[in-house]
């Protein structure tokens, strides 16, 4: 596959335009997953076939809230405190 605008696919990247959050990206997986069931079974293959593109994964790592980051923070806090004293 492809990498598309730092994304690992073109189909991963379009789904990320509607995310804002990890939230976001497991409600729009479970959406396109009911929907799809509802389909005819046409439209079912297409639509299924489609969300087999998105790396749903990386979409999950890439809203994610990074705990390093927070922890981070909360380090440097700590620092600044300490000179405070």
């Amino acid at each position: 596959m492809k990498e598309y605008n730092g994304w690992p696919n073109h189909m991963t990247w379009s789904m990320s335009l509607y995310c804002e959050s990890l939230d976001d990206v497991l409600f729009l997986r479970e959406h396109l997953e009911e929907i799809a069931a509802n389909l005819p079974l046409p439209a079912m293959d297409l639509l299924t076939s489609a969300m087999a593109e998105v790396d749903w994964h990386h979409l999950e790592q890439a809203f994610s809230p990074a705990e390093s980051d927070e922890d981070d923070e909360s380090d440097e806090d700590d620092e600044s405190d300490e000179d405070d004293e």
